[in-house]
């Protein structure tokens, strides 16, 4: 089962935010991904560069109209530790694009986006072949960690109704090994 493009954009946001320093504030309404990067970029909102060691669990993952043998494949996944590394460059965490905050096609955008004081609260609407999905993220950071929860709602393969959510946490670990996934 290839699972929707929204827990894709939200690894890309989770680890674009895990270093932004909390002494600035950006807000965003009905805006482009690339705008958001944009408005970070532009707020002096810079990450701290290495490698990051992350952890995602899915927490709930139910499709309307499900197999049996997906369904059971699915329940193995919920509660279940992955982790994962990635290297943030020093060029990257100077001026993040639009790749770190979501889609980089522009098939998504902000609805809403508040970045702040070591908070992040954001709405995210994405087209996808099967129709919109929704994506809400809350979450904390600071310039070496981060935690977050984000739910997923819309439309599944199938055009099924679909609904999922995950939790994210990050830490930055040190320099760049060369052995990070991305």
């Amino acid at each position: 089962m290839r699972l929707p493009i929204l827990p894709l954009a939200a690894l890309s946001m989770a680890l674009a935010l895990a270093g932004c320093g909390s002494g600035k504030t950006v807000t965003a309404t009905n805006e482009s991904v690339s705008g958001v990067a944009k408005k970070v970029s532009e707020a002096g909102m810079h990450f701290n560069p290495g490698r990051w060691d992350s952890t995602m669990k899915f927490v709930k993952l139910e499709m309307e109209g499900m197999p049996p043998e997906a369904k059971e494949m699915m329940g193995k996944m919920l509660g279940k530790d992955r982790t994962f590394a990635t290297c943030l460059t020093k060029e990257e965490a100077e001026k993040p694009d639009a790749k770190f905050f979501g889609q980089a096609d522009e098939r998504c955008k902000y609805d809403t986006f508040a970045m702040g004081g070591g908070k992040i609260d954001a709405k995210m609407t994405c087209k996808a072949e099967q129709g919109a999905q929704t994506m809400t993220m809350v979450g904390g950071y600071t310039a070496d960690t981060y935690q977050m929860t984000m739910s997923i709602d819309g439309k599944g393969p199938g055009g099924k109704a679909m609904s999922m959510q995950m939790q994210l946490s990050a830490k930055r670990s040190g320099e760049c090994t060369g052995k990070e996934e991305g």
